[in-house]
């Protein structure tokens, strides 16, 4: 069959054209292969934390079969675009639209049987590779990954359906363009946009809006809310900036006198006649390295923060929890328990110290302003979550601020987690007024507080004005609610040898039912085996992101050489020196390529507090989400840079011919 042939005999000696979109194809789908042979893998299930990282990897695959429809979308349309001249020849010498179709179509379905045979074979070697980076992520002890049969299914059938999708596309194209379409597609350029100001204005209120949204979050509920909404509207306000400001600033460049440099007019010139294409190509890369930016920075900040946060819980390997009130259980019955148990197990403890606390007592927001009141100068936001213990069990527990000291029954000291008290000078608690004698910056040794809210620590002269406390904000309750109860319970913190840790809790608790104990070794390996999983999604998606965006700078290094290359050929034919054209390039080249990064970190800069936010949610510290941004932000620049480099010399050699 001609039609066959011919598609055979133009991937054999068309190779150079079809090696960019045999590129694109390829590497999603072993990206896509990825998320889908470790999310279907039985071996995953085998791993501590495997079945919440099994549903990650499918919603992870989503997005992957989402940005692979738009990767291959764009890649095949670029390789119709430099073959649009071949179709137009074939046209005209009368081998018709059909014959044209049918050629195409069987250049995809060899297109197709190669990039599912060499993206499987990459796949699984590379899945293999990336399984033993999650593995030890984790910390885990099983290393082999059994590939499912029903992922290589399901990912041929995903790019069957790609390709058949790219089949209607180009078949849509080459049947309404006329055979002079044809010809002449590969070769125009664009027009010259015309400035909107009205379009600029859009844009910039869209970026403002956005950024706006970003910087105005106060808390990491409201930041995952609000997240989705900025991120939409920097988007298109993205989009509308480079097809609207760019244009204008051109325009405006060329009513500058330094426009008439041979250097300036060539470059600014060149660039204004085809900013349209430009515009969505910069907008594209500027939303996939923002993209980049922020998953790596969240994900590398929970996995760096994460064994932080279980240490700040954990000050000693063990903490013991009564699951009874201190007046159903007193610390010395649960410091006698633990003694016991100790002994009955011949175990070794150290440091026992036993304390009675309150955590998270919780306001109705509704009726905060009445019922919980803190008394601060302006804008400073309410209280919502509060903790509670005495003095004397921070003495126990090694604080010795003189402070605590001096406490008297109507006073106070606060610990703020949050800085929402910081400047509190006095509390009106459900009925009871205390003053607050000062606020405390360091404490140790205690536990801290987790809550999904703003939270501060009460620290009470003693047990009996906190219990005064505890019953006035229940006796309000009772009429709110009866079923809200609020008491004390005592917490005790020891070390032990952590691999004694298990056992000793089981003992313990079968001696007293009352008494469950958490280890913070365990506490760290569960919480690493969790984030690990997400640390590792993130990576995977990150890693997508820019590769999705060197493929886009790729195509646009190939095409724009192709297009300045005539220009560049005429200007040499009328003086101008090989000098003056390199000099030219390079000017065009870095102003077009170095704008995305720049871009992107103005983005982050503004999305920074709305980031930090949702990190928050996990507990990490300020300080580790600021040193993670930072070399998030270097690495990814580092790597545009390197990826700038490396397209920059297929443009150079395009147009210096």
């Amino acid at each position: 069959m001609l039609s066959f042939k011919l598609a055979v005999r133009n991937l054999k000696k068309g190779a150079k054209s079809f090696f960019p979109f045999f590129l694109a194809s390829v590497t999603m789908f072993v990206l896509t292969f990825v998320t889908a042979s470790i999310g279907f893998s039985p071996s995953i299930h085998k791993l501590r934390g495997g079945d919440a990282v099994a549903q990650l990897m499918g919603f992870a695959l989503v997005i992957m079969i989402i940005f692979s429809t738009l990767i291959l979308v764009y890649s095949y349309r670029f390789l119709q675009l430099q073959r649009s001249r071949e179709f137009g020849l074939y046209d005209i010498l009368g081998f018709g639209k059909g014959s044209i179709m049918l050629v195409a179509f069987f250049e995809l379905v060899l297109s197709y049987i190669i990039t599912v045979l060499a993206g499987t074979i990459i796949g699984i070697a590379f899945s293999k590779f990336m399984f033993l980076i999650y593995v030890n992520l984790i910390n885990g002890n099983y290393f082999n990954l059994q590939i499912n049969p029903t992922a290589i299914a399901l990912l041929a059938f995903i790019f069957l359906i790609f390709f058949i999708l790219l089949l209607i596309i180009g078949s849509f194209i080459i049947w309404k363009s006329s055979s002079l379409d044809l010809l002449k597609e590969a070769s125009k350029g664009e027009k010259e946009p015309k400035s909107n100001i009205i379009l600029a204005l859009i844009a910039v209120i869209l970026l403002v809006a956005g950024y706006y949204i970003a910087l105005s979050v106060t808390n990491p509920i409201s930041a995952v809310s609000k997240f989705f909404i900025a991120v939409l509207l920097v988007i298109v306000g993205t989009y509308l900036f480079y097809i609207s400001f760019t244009v204008w600033y051109l325009r405006w460049k060329k009513k500058r006198p330094s426009y008439y440099k041979p250097n300036n007019f060539i470059t600014t010139s060149s660039m204004l006649y085809r900013m349209k294409a430009n515009a969505v190509g910069l907008g594209n890369i500027t939303i996939l390295l923002s993209m980049a930016v922020v998953t790596i920075v969240v994900t590398l900040g929970i996995f760096f923060g994460i064994h932080q946060v279980v240490s700040e819980q954990f000050p000693r390997e063990a903490l013991v929890n009564s699951q009874v009130t201190t007046k159903q259980m007193s610390r010395e019955a649960v410091s006698e328990s633990i003694n016991k148990t100790a002994q009955k197990t011949n175990t070794k403890i150290s440091d026992l110290t036993t304390i009675s606390m309150v955590s998270n007592i919780m306001d109705n927001q509704k009726l905060e302003n009445h019922q919980l009141k803190i008394y601060r100068e302006e804008n400073s936001r309410n209280l919502i979550s509060v903790a509670m213990t005495t003095a004397a069990d921070l003495k126990n527990l090694g604080n010795h601020d003189k402070a605590l000291s001096r406490l008297t029954d109507n006073q106070i000291l606060i610990k703020d987690y949050q800085g929402n008290t910081e400047k509190a000078q006095s509390l009106d608690w459900y009925g009871e007024k205390f003053d607050v004698l000062g606020h405390l910056q360091q404490i140790t040794g205690l536990p801290k507080v987790s809550s999904f809210t703003s939270t501060s620590l009460l620290i009470f002269a003693n047990d009996k004005a906190m219990q005064e406390a505890i019953d006035s904000y229940n006796n309000y309750y009772h009429h709110v609610e009866p079923t809200v109860t609020t008491n004390a319970y005592a917490l005790a913190l020891f070390d032990i040898a952590p691999q004694q840790a298990n056992k000793f809790g089981k003992t313990l608790t079968a001696q007293n039912k009352n008494l469950s104990m958490e280890n913070r070794t365990a506490s760290q390996e569960d919480a690493r085996a969790g984030v690990g999983g997400f640390v590792f999604i993130g990576f995977v998606l990150g890693m997508s992101f820019i590769l999705g965006a060197a493929l886009i700078i790729y195509y646009k290094q190939l095409s724009e050489g192709a297009q300045d290359k005539r220009s560049f050929k005429i200007l040499q034919e009328v003086g101008l020196s090989k000098e003056e054209v390199a000099k030219t390039i390079k000017s065009q080249v870095r102003m077009i390529f170095f704008l995305p990064i720049t871009v992107t970190i103005i983005h982050f800069g503004f999305a920074y507090i709305m980031v930090s936010k949702i990190i928050e949610v996990f507990e990490i510290s300020d300080s580790t989400i600021a040193q993670v941004s930072i070399l998030t932000i270097i690495l990814i620049a580092v790597i545009y840079y390197l990826i700038y480099k490396l397209t920059s010399r297929v443009y150079y050699k395009i147009v210096e011919r």
